[in-house]
């Protein structure tokens, strides 16, 4: 891993998962492609070629749908995250709370609908103590890499103003819209997506990045489809507001070290609600 010190100036980092974490992005690859030749055809050779079979946009959010429920079932994103505990620690703290319901991405090349584009999470109330974990499971290059704005986590919500849409084809509470897309997308200037640079990834590496980072892909440029889920990390102490408006359970606990344990018993013993998330 980049010295966690850079994370500071830059905003992000790309970790080199353990043999571990890769057996699980491997099981990942693996259930996604024969989820994918069970619902769509046995003669799919590769989840980088799904593409060539699925061109629709309505049969592909409904396989985008399926593949996530089966995704998540399987605890895939979940388990990575586990299996490199020392690594988010070393960055963010010993208590950590993890995303319960991670998205799973699905570009196609050329549909610049299959991206939610370039952004920053937190003009959609997110807050610089969450990080979001990019794991790829698709090797992707510049051409179809998610890319960022070295440095921009720092700077004011002033230098990035941005102009409220509304999305075409996802609106509140629909399929797409619980598969991570906008319904009411803020747009960045010309001016600010044209600084965004590549950060590739391959199958066994992470993107971590701050959720004040612009960061994003507004279509995918290479020659395969990018399967990449992105899952989000914060200190359990972070000063937020755990009751997230996107729902109730969005976080669960992820590591408690022995002091946050016995302070949690305790005010539970006391009928009070400790610091930090409901665990």
């Amino acid at each position: 891993m980049t010295d966690p010190g850079d994370f500071v100036s830059q905003g992000w980092l790309v970790v080199a998962l353990s043999q571990p974490a890769c057996a699980i992005v491997e099981e990942g690859r693996a259930l996604l492609l024969r989820t994918l030749r069970d619902s769509v055809s046995s003669s799919i050779a590769s989840i980088e070629c799904y593409h060539e079979s699925v061109q629709d946009d309505a049969r592909h959010t409904e396989l985008q749908a399926l593949l996530s429920t089966r995704f998540q079932e399987a605890r895939i994103a979940n388990r990575i995250i586990r299996a490199e505990l020392p690594v988010w620690q070393s960055l963010i703290g010993t208590d950590l709370h993890v995303q319960r319901f991670p998205y799973l991405r699905v570009a196609r090349p050329g549909k610049p609908q299959d991206n939610i584009g370039i952004h920053r999470d937190t003009h959609y109330g997110a807050t610089p103590y969450e990080v979001s974990v990019s794991l790829a499971f698709t090797d992707n290059g510049v051409a179809g890499a998610l890319g960022v704005i070295t440095g921009s986590h720092l700077r004011a919500e002033a230098d990035f103003p941005v102009t409220q849409t509304q999305s075409a084809d996802v609106t509140k509470g629909s399929v797409k819209h619980k598969l991570g897309f906008l319904y009411a997308p803020k747009q960045m200037s010309s001016d600010v997506r044209s600084r965004v640079e590549p950060a590739p990834t391959r199958p066994g590496e992470a993107l971590v990045f701050s959720l004040s980072l612009i960061h994003g892909q507004e279509v995918n440029a290479s020659a395969v489809t990018r399967f990449s889920t992105d899952i989000r990390l914060v200190n359990s102490f972070a000063p937020i507001q755990w009751q997230r408006t996107v729902h109730a359970d969005y976080y669960e606990p992820l590591a408690e070290s022995p002091v946050a344990q016995q302070a949690r018993r305790y005010y539970a013993a006391n009928g009070e609600a400790s610091a930090g998330a409901a665990k």
